[in-house]
């Protein structure tokens, strides 16, 4: 029984290495491809099998004119959901990478909010603890009738740090953890909006792509397209992430929840540098 219990735990632990593996293999590769791949300007061989392909629909007559008054083609078409299917990908693998991420987002947002409150009401019973030291600092005590003043007044101040000690100490405890977790906050989104940032770059740069893609085989079509006179000079053509806005709905609340407490943690740091 304990040797299967082991085996489970082992296995267990096994299958969040790998895990953590597969997400690191996935950061890389989304990384990767910000510089590579699509991402590039339209190749010498791509222009010429974009230009062959264009020529041989433009005989053919397409692109067509659709009812919408839109020119297109199956070409066209399988271009635009080329990009729609790749952002689709690429968002859906980030939402993958990241799903513990936001969880433990939503946990430090939470244990910010909860150390804040016990932070105030330790400063607030060291408040008023030291008030109340500080009322009875000159009190001479039974027995103290012989004392001097600075005697009597070295009493008190003892006693009262002495007195103060675990609530000081406890205020420096919430104020560290405090910190700790700002921190750790701080990190999390920086690299959660850093994440975001790169992929809607990815995607920006492979709508940029096909958009030359299009251009190229766009101008061939139309040299050989019977109806080449009666259209554009350059396909009109709205290439949609839609897949961003679908990645986003889950966590848009949180996100903005997260980019509240940021600004605030930051404008506390700004106020303790000026200070």
């Amino acid at each position: 029984m304990r040797d299967n219990i082991t085996n489970s735990t082992i296995s267990t632990g096994r299958g969040k290495e790998a895990t953590s593996v597969d997400r690191e293999k996935m950061r890389k590769q989304r990384y990767k491809k910000v510089n590579t791949g699509k991402g590039k300007k339209v190749g010498f061989f791509e222009s010429i099998g974009l230009k062959i392909k264009g020529f041989c629909d433009g005989r053919k007559g397409f692109p067509r004119q659709t009812d919408k008054y839109d020119w297109y083609s199956p070409f066209m078409n399988q271009e635009v959901n080329s990009f729609e299917e790749f952002c689709s990908h690429t968002w859906g693998s980030l939402q993958i990478e990241n799903e513990g991420e936001y969880a433990r987002m939503e946990e430090l947002m939470d244990g910010i909010l909860q150390k804040k409150e016990l932070l105030e009401a330790a400063r607030d019973d060291f408040a008023v603890a030291t008030k109340r030291e500080n009322d009875s600092e000159s009190t001479r005590k039974k027995g103290e009738d012989k004392l001097t003043d600075t005697q009597t007044r070295t009493r008190r101040k003892a006693e009262k740090e002495k007195k103060l000690a675990p609530l000081k100490s406890k205020v420096a405890g919430l104020e560290q953890e405090l910190k700790d977790a700002e921190e750790a906050f701080s990190d999390l989104h920086s690299k959660l909006v850093e994440d975001d940032n790169t992929t809607r770059l990815i995607c920006h740069r492979v709508r940029d792509h096909i958009l030359m893609r299009l251009d190229v085989y766009w101008n061939s079509a139309i040299r050989r397209h019977p109806d080449g006179a009666s259209m554009p000079v350059v396909p009109v053509l709205e290439l949609k992430d839609e897949a961003e806005e679908a990645y986003f709905r889950p966590h848009k609340e949180m996100m903005k929840r997260a980019a509240a407490i940021h600004d605030a943690i930051r404008d506390e740091a700004a106020e303790k540098e000026v200070a």
